[in-house]
């Protein structure tokens, strides 16, 4: 009795600790800066459009590809062309020049992390990168430490073989 009075005592006394750390690494999450204010929230969320029709390599690459420039005037040709954003995209287009997308996540080189496999498993894209359908720019919201990954792969029962992840 005194036993669990004395963890319900440790465990109000760490909350307010464990919630300002919690908020630290909410606000942590940075944004780097863009050429196109790129909004994933009118995309993914306000149009409906899956993550794979941007990042349509997902399924094939250990990378989740970039859009070309192509790629976004498939749709702004016609669609919103009288935006700033837009009419940036269209300037690469006309100096038929690549949108120079400043990476967001970055993983260390000695972890190999497939998007295809995850992607191919039917794990859902928001999975590893929550918040982003509704994220005005990119943000990486979680650290991906072994813990993150390890806790996903026990939850799936996949390998949690070193080499798996690692090389």
């Amino acid at each position: 009795m005194t036993r669990k009075r004395t963890f319900a005592a440790l465990a109000i006394a760490l909350l307010p600790a464990l919630l300002f750390l919690a908020g630290g690494l909410a606000a942590a999450a940075e944004t780097v800066p863009q050429p196109i204010a790129y909004s994933h929230k009118i995309h993914v969320t306000d149009y409906k459009m899956n993550c794979r029709f941007c990042h349509s390599s997902t399924n094939k690459s250990q990378y989740a590809n970039l859009p070309s420039v192509e790629k976004c005037m498939m749709c702004h040709r016609t669609i919103a062309t009288d935006k700033p954003e837009v009419k940036k995209i269209a300037s690469y287009w006309n100096e038929k020049k690549p949108i120079p997308w400043n990476k967001v996540i970055d993983l260390p080189n000695h972890v190999y992390f497939p998007h295809k496999k995850m992607v191919n498993a039917g794990i859902p894209c928001l999975t590893c990168h929550p918040g982003m359908d509704r994220a005005g720019t990119a943000v990486q919201n979680l650290e991906f430490g072994m813990g993150f990954c390890m806790d996903c792969h026990r939850k799936k029962k996949v390998s949690i073989d070193c080499w798996t992840c690692h090389y």
